[in-house]
């Protein structure tokens, strides 16, 4: 038996059913304590999961079990909050659930708008758990989103991983990523950047099938550090613009 923890006045013990926990709290009616600074219910979670695993406690993989289960919770508030905890905790015990999701049935995560993140959906955020598990060298999760990376509007949230990932996959795909996903073309020349031994020349490729992307004339300026390279991309960008003729 492991010693019960109390934590913000909340005790956790053996008998402590951790997903029917997990869910109360994502739901807002788990009776615990919050802080000025909080945002949603999870942040409670994550203060726990930080306290336990720090104490080395065993209750800090069954509370991520916990989240784990609520990744295909009834709520999708709840299944959000669950991806945003994996997508900050990839080594959380459970992580490795989030790729069996994005292999299998996603309709609880495609199309269904993202009560957190306005603008996009809880599939988005499912491939940014994804992402978050090859920053901690998931060979598996590479694997899978290869595969994503090509399919049309995907890759947004898993390019910048990617391209740390498996560099020579994502240069010698670079047209039908991007054509698949015009969003991801800034992206991924921001990361490859000091990489590549010629960023215009990987611009030339896929700059034309930025089309769509209206961040482009925004993020190239930002965050290419070369400025030759960087007036050449959007040269390029505008040379392609579709005529408004």
């Amino acid at each position: 038996m492991s010693s019960p923890r109390t934590i913000d006045g909340v005790t956790l013990n053996d008998q402590t059913d951790f997903a029917a926990f997990v869910r109360d709290v994502l739901r807002g009616e788990g009776g615990v304590g919050s802080r000025r600074g909080d945002s949603q219910p999870l942040d409670w979670i994550l203060r726990a999961y930080a306290e336990l695993a720090g104490s080395g406690s065993p209750y800090a993989d069954r509370l991520a079990q916990g989240v784990a289960d609520c990744l295909t919770a009834a709520e999708p508030e709840v299944r959000g909050q669950a991806l945003v905890f994996f997508q900050n905790k990839p080594p959380a015990a459970g992580g490795e659930r989030v790729r069996d999701l994005v292999a299998g049935d996603r309709r609880l995560f495609r199309g269904v708008p993202d009560p957190i993140h306005p603008g996009t959906d809880l599939d988005w955020q499912l491939l940014a758990a994804l992402a978050a598990r090859m920053a901690i060298g998931d060979a598996l999760a590479v694997d899978l989103a290869r595969d994503e990376a090509v399919q049309p509007g995907r890759a947004a949230p898993l390019i910048a991983e990617l391209a740390d990932a498996d560099r020579a996959w994502v240069v010698a795909n670079a047209e039908a990523i991007v054509r698949a996903t015009p969003a991801a073309g800034a992206t991924l020349l921001i990361q490859l950047q000091a990489v590549v031994p010629d960023l215009v020349a990987l611009g030339r490729r896929i700059v034309p099938l930025c089309h769509g992307d209206r961040r482009f004339e925004i993020d190239i300026p930002r965050f290419i550090d070369d400025p030759a390279a960087r007036q050449q991309l959007l040269d390029l960008f505008r040379a392609a613009a579709p005529s408004r003729a």
